[in-house]
């Protein structure tokens, strides 16, 4: 260390000392720069810099199969930085210029070889060229994605986002068809909250791979921020993410903020209603789910899940849970699991009408009929002005009397009966009896169908088929005697009177059986027969 001059004429000696060697380096640097050619890119290098070139070359082969990882200081790539460096000196020129910077990116010199890269660009040279003399089987463009991969993660550990975006914005400028960049410069634009800059990012990112399922996340996710702000949209990400983890409570309330964050957000509501109903607080549930039915009219889920939510604030959540289980068995064909989860909502709320419809349905479609009727009693119980209890009540109390196999068969012929589908009616009781022949409640109907028709042999024999069965029904034998009885005048009145000549019986049976069919023949009303 220099003593500090203690006089002003000896401390003026030292400043002009040191000026005087600053001058001499300045000198020293402008003739090394004098020194050096500039040349056109299309002129003929000097054989000083190619013969430079070719051993820094010659070297860079013996290091790249050494295993030790390439490094400034080792003595093999020591060669071929200076063998660069001495080129640079002898001709200013792309090839040179490029030499240089691909010897610093493949000894690991990041720093320079990012510099070096960049200055060959801005002067308007390529990176790529098909006659490289340094390792050419490395393209200049795949080592400045390295080097600029390292130096842009470096600055961005160390806390400057802002240099690491202008490293990637540079990279993605050089390659448009880069994807690394991309994918960085769309994070560091989320991350200082701008989802509209970071959204083309990720735009041309999934444009450029399509199959790159995070960045077809990180697109959705720009765009839910655009769409809702960045606020509810990292609120309602951390719900997804509490969701899937099974922290139910925590995924109530993050999608909760989402919504506070922007009420307009109906996503954020359908959320945090599924959540509250699986937390078993139908009220809260209902709230979001009246939201979001009234943002979205024509949302059929929405609908349903507010019909679910109301259902429990009405009959509890275990009565409503159980019911709407045993509609989703019901529409999966389930029927025995369907009628265990609604036999489980009306122990729960013995009030729950709807649910007792499920049950009386359920079980007069599984051919319980005799619970059934007391089902439908149940239902009418409760709302006495339900018709259609009392019409499935009647239905299921006639069911009785035909095997359970049979049942879904009469049903059928009965509604067919009942809309007047008297043919479709006939072959549906032939087949109920087919199925059950020693069923009187079948045979029964069948008559009156052959009554309808007019058929009265038939209805006789349906009737009397009937009366054989039940002896103890005393309808059934009448309409059998009035069947045959109807049948033997129609007969009568098709056959002519051997006591009239031929003319006369031209002349007065029509009108005779005319008057006689009108006065006694019954009327064919369906309602009005047994």
């Amino acid at each position: 260390m220099h003593a500090w001059p203690r006089t002003v004429a000896g401390r003026r000696a030292a400043a002009v000392d040191r000026w005087r060697r600053r001058a001499a380096l300045v000198i020293v640097a402008c003739l090394a720069t004098a020194l050096a050619q500039t040349l056109p890119d299309d002129a003929p290098l000097p054989a000083a810099a190619e013969a430079a070139m070719a051993r820094g070359s010659e070297a860079a082969v013996t290091g790249l199969a050494d295993p030790t990882p390439p490094h400034p200081d080792h003595p093999v790539w020591r060669l071929v930085l200076q063998a660069g460096r001495e080129a640079v000196e002898i001709v200013d020129h792309a090839v040179t210029q490029r030499y240089l910077a691909r010897a610093y990116a493949l000894t690991g010199w990041s720093v320079r070889a990012l510099r070096a890269f960049d200055e060959l660009v801005a002067a308007g040279h390529p990176l790529d060229v098909a006659d490289e003399r340094l390792v050419p089987d490395l393209a200049s463009s795949t080592l400045y994605a390295r080097v600029a991969a390292e130096q842009a993660f470096a600055r961005y550990q160390a806390g400057d986002a802002e240099g690491a975006e202008r490293t990637f914005a540079r990279w993605a400028a050089l390659d448009p068809e880069a994807t690394e960049p991309l994918r960085w410069l769309g994070r560091l634009a989320g991350e200082r909250g701008d989802p509209e800059a970071a959204l083309p990012y990720w735009e041309r990112l999934v444009a450029l791979a399509p199959d790159d399922e995070s960045a077809a996340f990180s697109l959705r996710e720009a765009q839910r921020e655009v769409a809702v702000g960045p606020a509810a949209a990292a609120a309602f990400r951390d719900g997804i993410q509490a969701y899937e983890l099974g922290d139910l409570e925590g995924a109530f309330q993050a999608f909760a903020a989402a919504h506070g964050a922007n009420p307009e957000y109906v996503d954020a509501a359908v959320w945090a209603g599924r959540s509250a109903l699986e937390l078993e607080r139908p009220e809260t549930a209902l709230r979001y789910w009246t939201l979001v039915s009234e943002a979205r009219p024509d949302d059929g889920g929405a609908a349903y899940f507010r019909r679910v939510a109301q259902d429990q604030v009405t009959y509890g959540v275990a009565a409503g849970r159980a019911f709407y289980d045993g509609l989703a068995a019901y529409d999966g064909g389930a029927l025995d699991a369907a009628l265990d989860a609604f036999e489980v909502a009306v122990a729960a709320n013995d009030a729950f009408t709807q649910a007792w419809v499920w049950v009386a349905r359920t079980r007069q479609e599984t051919g319980r009929y005799e619970a059934a009727v007391r089902a439908w009693d149940r239902v009418i119980a409760l709302d006495p002005d339900d018709d259609r209890a009392r019409y499935f009540a009647s239905l299921a109390r006639q069911q009785q009397g035909v095997r359970p196999e049979a049942g879904a068969a009469f049903a059928a012929a009965v509604a067919a009966y009942e809309m007047a589908d008297l043919a479709l009616a006939r072959d549906l009781f032939e087949n109920v009896v087919a199925i059950d022949p020693d069923s009187a409640t079948a045979w029964g109907w069948l008559g009156r169908v052959a009554f309808g028709e007019r058929r009265y042999d038939d209805a006789a024999f349906a009737y009397g088929r009937a009366a054989e069965l039940d002896p103890s029904d005393d309808d059934l034998a009448f309409f059998a005697a009035e069947s045959a009885a109807l049948a033997r005048e129609a007969l009568a009145a098709e056959e002519p009177d051997a006591t009239l000549e031929p003319e006369e019986v031209r002349d007065e049976a029509p009108d005779e059986a005319q008057d006689e069919a009108s006065d006694e023949a019954p009327e064919d009303d369906p309602d009005t027969l047994p």
